[in-house]
């Protein structure tokens, strides 16, 4: 009886070892950013002097939720602006049926975007606008995330105050449909948008989605409805990107 006691300690022992190890690992392999190339300089304006931000130079002050993919600054008549984009990764959530305490656990992720701005006769940076979206899904492949090289910074009606462009896809699939596209545009706390879905087998006869929706307030806005179009043909195809 002793010795299978023993045993049983020793098993105990050497589960939890394995499982500290594993969380050790885990630990160390800990980053609050992950740069993904996510800006577009060669489609941002040129006349728009944009830096990118290491995370220990984002400033202190600034809240937002994710890992860092990718952080920008720039000036433009509205002062200083610092761009940030994150993503969750995937994380378990309870998914509550209606009106009761019974839930299934789901995959989620989630997405975000901060704006903050300091005018020239502020101190402190604001949060001008936040983007958030997110997948839910459970047993199928998923992801969302900003598409690389597709955000972009612009003045294309040259009015001094810059626009913001970011193109992101979402999927929750088990075999081969397209992929949920947005491409979210934003001057000052004015929102435009397509909203799609990603073209798969591009280039091929069989190829199959990439149709999109444009939010009705482009009509006013040809500049940029034309830069978006162009927008999203450079980034529905889903060849050749990490998701």
């Amino acid at each position: 009886m002793k010795t299978f006691i023993t045993l049983l300690i020793l098993i105990a022992s050497n589960f939890s070892f394995a499982q500290s190890e594993e969380n050790i690992e885990k630990f160390r392999a800990l980053e609050p950013n992950l740069w993904l190339g996510i800006w577009d300089k060669e489609n941002s304006s040129e006349s728009i002097k944009i830096d990118t931000l290491s995370y220990d130079d984002i400033p202190k002050s600034m809240d937002f939720k994710g890992t860092v993919v990718e952080a920008l600054k720039w000036t433009d008549a509205n002062g200083e602006n610092i761009l940030i984009q994150t993503v969750t990764g995937y994380f378990t959530w309870k998914d509550y049926e209606e009106n009761s305490k019974d839930y299934m656990l789901q995959d989620k992720a989630e997405l975000y975007a901060y704006l903050y701005v300091k005018s020239n006769t502020e101190q402190e940076y604001k949060k001008k606008w936040r983007v958030y979206d997110y997948i839910e899904c459970y047993g199928v492949d998923m992801f969302i995330g900003f598409v690389p090289k597709a955000t972009t910074i612009t003045d294309l009606d040259n009015d001094g105050i810059s626009e913001i462009a970011m193109p992101y896809v979402s999927m929750c699939r088990g075999g081969m449909d397209p992929g949920i596209m947005k491409i979210i545009m934003f001057e000052e706390n004015t929102k435009y948008a397509l909203r799609g879905s990603t073209m798969i087998m591009c280039g091929n006869e069989n190829a199959y989605g990439g149709e999109y929706e444009a939010s009705s307030n482009l009509e006013q806005k040809p500049s940029f409805n034309n830069f978006l179009k162009e927008d999203w043909d450079r980034n529905k195809c889903e060849e050749g990107k990490y998701y």
